[in-house]
């Protein structure tokens, strides 16, 4: 009987990065929560909406990372309860290896649509009458999380949402010369939550004007324009919002925006520290 290859989540550089980024949030986040639970919090939690394997490998190198799983069982002080939701099968497999290393942590894992979990069961479990908080890392392959999704946490009142926002899946359905419509301009609603910003991208060719009007796209359609877009949105949601910080390549083509949303203040300031550090450290070493 052959043996099925052995499967791996490869991760580039980029990667690693967002994913210490995290880390110093969750730390932060744990200690802050933790000094809560002596005055009228009765549970805080790890939500990982993209969970993936738990320990990827880098794309360049023998080794593995720890991914966003590992980070969040190894952080101390403990979580109350982590939640893994993967839609992969036998990436389900390796976080139930993952979750037996740690016997003394409460995990949770679930396997399908996060969107569906996160809105029918874990936001109905962790409510703010309860008095339990969560932090959801929301880190899609491509354009999966549904407005719906993120306004059903929001008013839920009790979720910080760590945003690894897809620019580049969204600039690629942004054509030059042709604003999306059909089923890309729906796609784009139900991510985004609003089409208008693409008004604002598009302008008549002035030397086709003669000819026919002839759309192109602006200077606008930065990456960092396009984040602020998305975080913006959020923002109507969330009382507070961290600056994005854009995530590239080794090409330094950008790939996400990286943001926190929350109903506390503190917790913005924190991240937007923690991103502040990061791209400072990023000019130098260019």
């Amino acid at each position: 009987m052959n043996q099925q290859p052995s499967r791996e989540d490869i991760i580039g550089r980029w990667s690693e990065e967002k994913l210490a980024l995290l880390e110093k949030y969750l730390r932060a986040y744990a200690v802050i929560m933790n000094k809560q639970k002596q005055r009228w919090l009765r549970g805080y939690h790890y939500i990982d909406a993209f969970a993936g394997s738990g320990k990827p490998k880098a794309k360049d190198e023998e080794r593995y990372i720890a991914g966003s799983p590992l980070r969040a069982l190894q952080c101390e002080p403990p979580f109350d309860g982590y939640w893994f939701i993967e839609l992969s099968p036998w990436r389900v497999e390796r976080l139930k290896e993952l979750q037996a290393q740690f016997p003394d942590r409460r995990v949770e894992i679930r396997q399908g649509d996060c969107n569906v979990i996160l809105r029918q069961e874990i936001i109905a479990h962790l409510t703010y009458a309860l008095r339990q908080r969560g932090l959801v890392f929301l880190d899609p392959y491509g354009l999966q999380v549904e407005w719906e999704t993120v306004k059903a946490l929001a008013r839920a009142r009790t979720f910080d949402v760590f945003v690894n926002f897809p620019l580049m899946a969204v600039t690629r359905l942004v054509k030059r010369n042709k604003p999306p419509t059909g089923q890309t301009l729906t796609l784009l609603n139900k991510v985004m939550g609003s089409s208008n910003w693409i008004q604002e991208i598009y302008y008549p060719e002035p030397q086709l004007r003669l000819f026919g009007q002839q759309l192109v796209v602006r200077d606008v359609m930065r990456a960092e324009w396009l984040a602020r877009v998305y975080a913006d949105q959020v923002n109507s949601l969330f009382p507070f919002v961290s600056k994005p910080v854009i995530m590239t390549n080794s090409n330094n083509a950008p790939l996400y925006a990286l943001f926190l949303a929350s109903h506390n203040q503190t917790g913005v300031k924190i991240a937007n520290d923690i991103f502040g550090r990061y791209e400072r450290l990023r000019e130098v070493r260019r």
